[in-house]
């Protein structure tokens, strides 16, 4: 899969809710800092167990509204605003930034070597 095919497969994965095809696309020693999580994802493991607790969110969404890469040595640095949307008594709509570095390992080609996303703070 090419770089500018990940994000994209990310996206629509979570928006099916098909947990096995997101974890794909991270590599076996990515890490992962979530949203909606206080650990730091390690392992393929943690980082299943993070979706499957997030897509337990009611009619659970993500769009990306806002993606800057860039490249060098061949690492992508993709960060960037996306929304999730759900519904928990009512619809919820959650604005979160992220950063994405996505790197080639040779055999199994690019895949999600870190990601690391946050709640966008309020002016207060």
């Amino acid at each position: 899969m090419q770089v500018d095919q990940i994000l994209k497969k990310w996206e629509e994965c979570l928006n099916r809710g098909d947990v096995s095809s997101i974890v794909k696309l991270y590599s076996r020693e990515a890490i992962l800092l979530g949203t909606f999580s206080e650990i730091i994802c390690d392992n393929p493991e943690l980082i299943r167990k993070y979706f499957e607790e997030l897509l337990s969110k009611e009619k659970l969404k993500v769009h990306f509204s806002l993606i800057r890469s860039r490249v060098y040595s061949g690492t992508w640095l993709c960060s960037g605003f996306y929304e999730f949307t759900y519904i928990e008594n009512e619809q919820v709509s959650l604005p979160a930034r992220f950063t994405f570095v996505i790197g080639n390992e040779s055999d199994d080609g690019y895949r999600i070597l870190e990601h690391h996303s946050s709640v966008v703070p309020h002016d207060t």
